[in-house]
């Protein structure tokens, strides 16, 4: 794969070691470890409703995660100013390869029987626009995206190997609290006709959800990690940002099949040197709860 290109100011952004990044992904998990295994069950105890456990547990998390981003921002010493904040978490114009990318990356997200092969296709269209001018980059891009779709491919099968494999196990009050998320209900709250959960539930999901980790996560992290690690930044990056959600994987192959969507939000974000692609990615990635909520909406 071609080399990235350092887009960051050193003077102002201070590298993050491997050690650091450790720091930061497990109090990150920790911190929703802790809403979920010990808050959840408390106010589940107490009577408290779904709706309102869910904004305690999972909407203030992701909340602080978006406040933590600014946070670090200011603590580098730069002012509240937008063409600044734009340019510190590379909230970049598009260009067409970025597009491309954001396509491609969408796609593998989502997931589906053809997934694989259609990111492929887009990926080869960005790598040819980036590498029109360099063979070398081209193919360099082609060899590199291929051997990492095979080995997403690979992990995916190991299912019936590492599904066995127990990390941990759900209380029950969360195993109850993930079975109000639809088709029927949204946290206790029939969703028929209920058109405003749908108007809540995307900013929800695109201020908190998506923002709160795009910028923290692939904004804020990413780029210091970049500036410590290099190239293989984003390998790293996503294979810790994989083990961030722990709190949800209680089997090992919870665990791995996140890492090469994991890994590859995180190569797009590095290569273009852009927020945009990974925060369309991911936003079609986690599009499929909300789809639910609208169809349990219209019945």
């Amino acid at each position: 794969m071609p080399e990235f290109a350092n887009r960051n100011s050193a003077k102002e952004i201070r590298p993050a070691s491997i050690y650091v990044a450790l720091v930061l992904f497990s109090a990150t998990s920790i911190l929703f470890f802790f809403c979920l295994y010990v808050i959840l069950p408390l106010l589940k105890e107490a009577g408290v409703s779904w709706f309102l456990s869910y904004n305690i547990v999972l909407v203030l998390p992701m909340a602080l995660l978006l406040i933590a981003a600014f946070i670090g921002y200011r603590a580098e010493g730069l002012p509240y100013s937008w063409p600044l904040i734009r340019q510190r978490f590379r909230l970049q114009p598009m260009k067409a390869s970025a597009w491309l990318w954001a396509v491609a990356l969408s796609i593998f997200m989502y997931g589906g029987k053809f997934s694989i092969m259609i990111a492929f296709a887009f990926g080869i269209c960005a790598g040819v626009v980036e590498g029109r001018n360099n063979q070398r980059d081209l193919w360099g891009s082609v060899s590199g995206l291929t051997f990492f779709l095979i080995i997403s491919w690979g992990i995916w099968q190991t299912e019936p190997f590492l599904g066995g494999i127990i990390l941990h196990s759900k209380p029950g009050s969360l195993l109850e609290f993930m079975q109000h998320f639809g088709p029927t209900d949204f946290m206790g709250i029939p969703l028929s006709g209920q058109w405003w959960l749908i108007v809540y539930y995307i900013i929800i999901l695109l201020v908190f959800n998506i923002a709160g980790e795009e910028l923290w996560w692939r904004g804020y992290i990413l780029p210091r990690q970049e500036l410590a690690n290099g190239n293989m930044a984003w390998l790293i990056h996503g294979l810790m940002w994989a083990a961030f959600h722990l709190f949800l994987q209680s089997t090992l192959y919870d665990l791995v099949r996140m890492v090469p969507t994991s890994c590859a939000l995180a190569y797009v974000a590095q290569r273009s040197g852009n927020t945009w692609p990974g925060i369309i990615g991911h936003t079609f990635g986690n599009s499929p709860l909300l789809l639910q909520i609208i169809r349990g909406v219209l019945l």
